[in-house]
This record gives structure tokens, C-alpha cells and sequence, in this order.
């Protein structure tokens, strides 16, 4: 057994979890570096509320109760690899499903706040080594509107280049878990790329490992109120997992237990 191994034998609970967000830190500060860090005379916060304005407007996400997006999913978008369902329920309450041709089922998300998780026999909790949690943040975050609630700090760390436009670089420090970067087009200001810590064990006698996912925001366009991307791409080594938007509908009736 190495040196590393034995210290990390003999860290309480507390401290294996404050030097795994340490690490999963690190893996977004290595993005950072690459970052441009180009002064400018816009605020983190200036860039949040022209985003929330170019993708509908504070008070359409306000008067948002419910919303359901259903779509396809794939490795190429001509061939189908499965479907999946989001629902949201203001204010905290969303849930993820994905169904995965000859595999299973597997649902994540939120009720009230509180994490809720489980599939079927054989569903697909992760693909290409991107949780399917991953994907379900990635969509909550796009009807997010009140940050104060749920992070501790929002800060802009520079400039970088997104499918080849500039964009802002913000960073995400949640009152409980690990931070997140996100990019906005500078121009546009929509969201357009999200980089997030997946965390995975193989086993319980294992140690968990920590790395960064990539997801990109791509073609958006009108539903109702909002302005929504129509892929949703998660990149990967082996490339990327699109998750096509097929239909959106809001306020609607969503019944209480989808989110349990």
C-alpha cells in the first residue's frame, strides 16, 4: 500500500469529504487556467440578468409552475439510443427520466430540494462517464432565477472561446457541494457550455475519483415564454451524448409523485 493510500486511511469522514471537493475543485480550476482573464467592465451579476432577459425575462420565470420537455437522445442524432423526460416544479422540484433502448430506466433529480435517485434493472445511471445527474443539472439551470438561494457566491473568472464565439466565464460556488463554471455568449449572452465535477466509485471499498464534464447548449429557440437550447451535448473522450428537445410544456398538471 502506497504513502497516499495509508493518509487516506486515516482521515476522519470530514476530512475525506473536504479533500475530495478540494480535487474536484481542482479539476475546474485546470479550465480556469485556460481562461482568458481579459479585464472587463461587466459583473457577474450584470451577465446573469441580461441572460435571464434574453431567454425570457425575469417575470416569465417567475410565473413559471410547471414545465415538462421531452426529447430523444443519442450518440448521432439520425439514430436513437433512447428518450428521456424532464419535469420541474417550482420552486425546487425536478426529475429527470431516461429510458435507454434494450437497457432500463433511470430517474434523478429533486423533490422539495431533497436529492431523490433509483432506477430499473439495468438503467442507465451513467453513460460515456457522465452521471445522468450531469444532464439533469444541466437542465434545471436553465430555469434557474434566484441564485442567492443556492449559491454562496457567483464571480466572473475571465473570457474563453465556446464552438468558436467568445463567451464570459462565471463560477458557481454552491452553499453545498462542488462548484460549477459556466459560459455565456458575449454577444447573445445565452448560456452556451457548463463544466461540472462527476464524481464516481466503482465499489464501496474504493476510492472515489473526481473529473470534469463538459456540456454545451446549442440552437436555441422559442417555447412559449422561454427560450430554450435544442441540444444539449455532453462531451466526452468517446464524444458527445445529444440530448434532443422534441416538446415543451408548461403549466401544465404534474402530479406530485413524478418527483418522489
Amino acid at each position: 500500500m502506497g504513502s497516499a493510500a495509508r493518509v487516506w486511511d486515516t482521515l476522519s469522514p470530514m476530512w475525506r469529504r473536504t479533500v475530495l471537493k478540494i480535487i474536484g475543485f481542482a479539476f475546474l480550476c485546470s479550465t480556469v487556467s485556460a481562461i482568458q482573464r481579459t479585464p472587463t467592465s461587466i459583473t457577474a451579476q450584470e451577465i446573469l440578468e441580461r441572460h435571464i432577459a434574453a431567454t425570457g425575462g425575469m417575470e416569465a420565470r417567475k410565473a413559471l409552475h410547471t414545465l415538462v420537455a421531452r426529447g430523444d437522445f443519442g450518440w448521432i442524432l439520425t439514430h436513437r439510443d433512447g428518450d428521456y423526460v424532464f419535469s420541474y416544479k417550482a420552486p425546487s422540484s425536478d426529475m429527470l427520466q431516461v429510458q435507454m433502448i434494450s437497457h432500463g430506466a433511470v430517474w434523478t433529480g429533486h423533490q422539495d430540494g431533497k436529492l431523490v435517485e433509483r432506477s430499473s434493472v439495468g438503467g442507465p445511471a451513467m453513460i460515456n462517464g457522465a452521471s445522468m445527474n450531469i444532464v439533469e443539472r444541466d437542465w434545471f439551470s436553465l430555469l434557474e432565477w434566484d441564485f442567492n438561494q443556492a449559491y454562496q457566491r457567483i464571480e466572473l473568472v475571465g473570457l474563453a472561446d465556446v464552438d468558436g464565439r467568445r463567451a464570459y466565464a462565471l463560477r458557481f460556488t454552491p452553499k453545498s457541494g462542488d462548484p460549477s463554471l459556466r459560459y455565456y455568449d458575449m454577444q447573445n449572452f445565452l448560456l452556451v457550455r457548463m463544466d461540472q465535477v462527476q464524481r464516481f466509485r466503482q465499489s464501496k471499498n474504493e476510492r472515489e475519483v473526481a473529473y470534469k464534464v463538459e456540456s454545451y447548449f446549442r440552437d436555441y429557440r422559442q417555447h412559449g415564454n422561454l427560450k430554450l437550447p435544442s441540444t444539449i451535448a455532453v462531451s466526452r473522450t468517446e464524444g458527445e451524448l445529444r440530448f434532443q428537445l422534441d416538446n415543451v410544456t408548461a403549466d401544465g398538471p404534474v402530479a406530485d409523485s413524478v418527483f418522489r
